[in-house]
């Protein structure tokens, strides 16, 4: 398509593909130049991720240099709504709700990305305010206590995040040139008071920034919040498939330049570049998306989940083992120092994911948190290590007690090691 994209929120027809047949019969020399182009467009977003790369810190411990991903890496990926005044629609409080929630995590050994979406009236338990829908854990506490949660309800840590205003997706659409998705049906919204406007026709449209925000947001239809989540997700797809166009190489300095400046997060411009490198790179079909499983609750609108298919969701999306040998686990407890919020996450996050707890107990003070293993798999021990934040592993011998056990010591459970918001 030609011309700038439709940054309205009507969206305009987008370019109808060539038949498989018609591009089989291109000639060699024009596949090769194809083959260029990507090249050149990998460069230039290597070159400009550079520039912007000289000032950050060093990598983190799961990114390695020339913004390679060495390690399996989790990203809360946070989407920010705007509150204005009851009295005043001009009047904006510094208090945002999460209008997207997306649980992320980049496997190089796999060369997959997975997205798991939390829909935003998931009920949660929000450390320190009782059970709540869990975009309310912005409001409460921001990034910090967003991601708490959210380890909580899924057992899994994320020692990185990322938070997106609206204007922030407006700006990276229309960063890529705009993107191609297909609309099912007609969308028409209309909220005066906060300037919202949606109106979307159906079918395969070519949408520009503001066009694309009002898809994401849309929810004004049978399945809600549900029908919202899946649209995020399509506007994800749509994202890295722009991305690949080769025609993007003279953009990758704006699109740097996007997540640098309209986003807040705890990674630095090198470690988003390397997402972003990673996420071009994905084999076909892209990032492997799912939704937090569940139903409709019948009180304050609730999005109820499903334990057991979550635990599956999860081990699959951020383990890759069998949620089996997680029901098949045993683990005791012992509090050396550690404070009360520190055990409360360490139970939450075993129960979330299935692990059985035979025995919580005080002991003497210790000054880390350590990991006694007696039997069961490496893998499993690597998951307790995360979600227990454990500094070192101990074999114990195996004859009787669990299979393992959790020392928590004085120290934190572990954050990264860049948990200050790049600034």
């Amino acid at each position: 398509m030609t011309g700038r994209p439709d940054s309205g929120t009507h969206g305009s027809p987008a370019p109808q593909a060539d038949g498989a047949r018609r591009v089989s019969q291109w000639p060699s020399a024009a596949r090769w130049l194809l083959r260029a182009a990507l090249a050149v467009f990998a460069c230039g977003l290597v070159a400009a991720a550079a520039l912007v790369a000289a000032r950050t810190t060093p990598p983190g411990p799961t990114f390695g240099r020339f913004f390679a991903i060495t390690g399996r890496t989790n990203v809360l990926i946070m989407g920010l709504d705007r509150t204005v005044s009851d009295q005043n629609p001009n009047v904006e409080y510094p208090v945002s709700r999460t209008d997207t929630l997306i649980a992320a995590s980049f496997d190089p050994v796999t060369r997959r990305a997975y997205l798991l979406s939390i829909p935003r009236d998931t009920r949660a338990l929000i450390p320190g305010h009782g059970y709540d829908k869990i975009n309310a854990a912005h409001a409460y506490g921001g990034a910090p206590l967003t991601t708490r949660a959210t380890e909580n309800l899924l057992g899994v840590t994320f020692p990185y995040y990322l938070e997106l205003h609206v204007r922030g997706l407006v700006h990276l659409v229309d960063a890529v040139g705009g993107i191609d998705v297909r609309i099912p049906s007609n969308l028409d919204y209309d909220d005066n008071w906060d300037g919202l406007h949606i109106h979307l026709k159906k079918g395969y449209r070519h949408l520009g920034g503001a066009a694309a925000a009002g898809y994401a947001r849309f929810r004004h239809d049978t399945l809600g919040d549900i029908g919202r989540v899946g649209r995020q997700q399509q506007v994800l797809d749509a994202l890295l498939a722009a991305l690949r166009r080769p025609q993007n190489v003279f953009r990758a300095g704006r699109v740097l330049g996007v997540l640098h400046n309209d986003t807040t997060s705890n990674l630095d411009d090198a470690q988003l570049a390397a997402l972003a490198w990673f996420g071009i790179r994905l084999p076909s079909g892209g990032p492997v998306t799912a939704t937090l499983p569940g139903r409709f609750g019948t009180y304050a609108g609730y999005w109820l989940p499903d334990a057991a298919a979550a635990r599956a969701l999860v081990a699959r999306f951020f383990y890759g083992i069998n949620p089996a040998e997680f029901s098949a686990t045993t683990v005791e407890i012992a509090n050396a120092g550690a404070g009360r919020d520190v055990e409360a996450d360490t139970v939450a996050r075993l129960g979330a994911l299935g692990v059985r707890i035979v025995r919580i107990a005080s002991a003497v003070d210790a000054s880390e948190t350590v990991l006694l293993v007696r039997r069961g798999s490496a893998a499993v021990a690597r998951v307790l290590m995360g979600v227990s934040g454990a500094a070192k592993v101990v074999r114990a011998p195996a004859q009787g007690g669990p299979d393992f056990s959790i020392v928590l010591g004085r120290g934190p459970l572990e954050r990264g090691t860049n948990s200050a918001p790049r600034r």
